[in-house]
C-alpha cells in the first residue's frame, strides 16, 4: 500500500506541479526560514498544493533534528596499492604485484553508524561497523604461494615452456571495519541540501583472503617456474576456475587515513593506508589506497 501511495503522489506532482506554482501563494504557508512554498524551499514544504504530502513516504528523505553523518551505506570504487614513496612503479623483484587498476574493484557494505553531535549539529563525530572487499587484478601469468616463509609468486607456463595464459589472475581481501570520522555538515535536517565534508580513520581486520585464476584450459598439467627459468613444482588443473583461499602474508590489521565529501546524496571518499598491505619482511612494502562513491546511502 505504501508503494501504491508513493506512486499515486508522484503521479499526482507530475500533472498537479505546473498549476500549482502559477497560483498566487500569498496565502500559502512559509517555510520555517521565512520563503514560500514556491521559493526554495518548496519541495520542502509542499502543503499548500498536497496537505497530505509526507516526505517521511520516500526513502532516505527523512528529515533530521540532529547532526547525522555520512557513513552507512553501499560504496563502489577502484582500489590499488603504492610504495612508501607514493610511487606505483612498483619493485622490480616483485613483477607479480603489477595490477590493472580499471578492473581493481573496492566494495564497501557499511549497514549501521553511530553519530555523535559536538558542535551545534554542524560538527560531530561518526562511527560504526562495515565490511570492506578489495579485489587486486593482477597483469602477469603469476601465481603465488600460500605456505612459503614469505611471499614469493611464479610464473606458469605449459609443458612445452609456453606462458600459460590466465584469463582472470587476482587476490580478495576482506576486512571487518570502523569508522572514527570528524565531520561537518551545513543542513543537519536534510541530506537533499548539505554540503559534507569528514576526515579521520577507518580502522580494518581481516576477515577472509584467498586468490582466484580463470585458466583457459582445464585438465592440465602446468609448471612453476622461477626468474631464472627453473621449474620448481608442477600443479594439475581440473577445473577452469582455481580459488585459493589463504592469509598469504597479509597483515592482520590496518589503519586507513579517510577523506569524504559530498553534497546532497552525493558522497565520495578516499582512503590511504597507514599500515603496510604485508606483515614485516614477509612481501613488499606497499600501501593500499581507494577512491569511490557512494551509491546508495542511509
Amino acid at each position: 500500500m505504501k508503494t501504491m501511495r508513493i506512486f499515486l503522489i508522484v503521479i499526482s506532482m507530475t500533472i498537479a506541479l505546473p498549476a500549482v506554482m502559477a497560483q498566487d501563494h500569498s496565502d500559502c504557508p512559509k517555510h520555517k526560514f521565512g520563503h514560500h512554498v514556491h521559493d526554495s524551499a518548496f519541495m520542502n514544504d509542499f502543503l499548500c498544493g498536497f496537505p497530505d504530502f509526507n516526505w517521511n513516504d520516500f526513502p532516505f528523505c527523512k528529515k533530521h533534528k540532529k547532526y547525522n553523518g555520512h557513513w552507512a551505506g553501499i560504496e563502489l570504487g577502484f582500489n590499488g596499492y603504492a610504495t612508501s614513496g607514493f610511487d606505483m612503479n612498483f619493485y622490480p623483484e616483485y613483477p607479480y604485484m603489477n595490477i590493472n587498476t580499471a578492473r581493481s574493484l573496492n566494495v564497501n557494505i557499511n549497514p549501521f553508524e553511530l553519530n555523535v553531535n559536538l558542535a551545534k549539529n554542524h560538527l560531530g563525530f561518526t562511527t560504526g561497523i562495515g565490511f570492506q572487499i578489495s579485489n587486486y587484478f593482477f597483469t602477469n601469468n603469476y601465481v603465488m604461494l600460500k605456505d612459503s616463509t614469505a611471499l614469493v609468486a611464479y610464473k606458469v607456463e605449459d609443458a612445452n615452456g609456453n606462458p600459460v595464459s590466465i584469463y582472470k589472475n587476482k587476490m580478495v581481501v576482506s576486512y571487518i571495519t570502523l569508522p572514527l570520522l570528524f565531520e561537518y555538515q551545513t543542513n543537519r535536517y536534510r541530506r537533499s541540501s548539505s554540503f559534507h565534508i569528514s576526515l579521520g580513520a577507518i580502522l580494518g581486520a581481516r576477515i577472509g583472503s584467498y586468490t582466484k585464476q580463470v585458466y583457459e584450459n582445464k585438465n592440465q598439467t602446468y609448471f612453476l617456474v622461477d626468474d631464472k627459468g627453473n621449474q620448481v613444482a608442477t600443479y594439475t588443473v581440473d577445473k577452469y576456475l582455481v580459488r585459493d583461499r589463504g592469509a598469504y602474508h597479509l597483515s592482520p590489521f590496518k589503519i586507513d587515513a579517510a577523506f569524504r565529501i559530498g553534497w546532497s546524496h552525493l558522497n565520495l571518499f578516499a582512503t590511504y593506508s597507514l599500515t603496510p598491505m604485508f606483515q614485516k619482511d614477509q612481501g613488499p612494502e606497499l600501501y593500499p589506497w581507494t577512491v569511490g562513491i557512494t551509491l546508495l546511502g542511509w
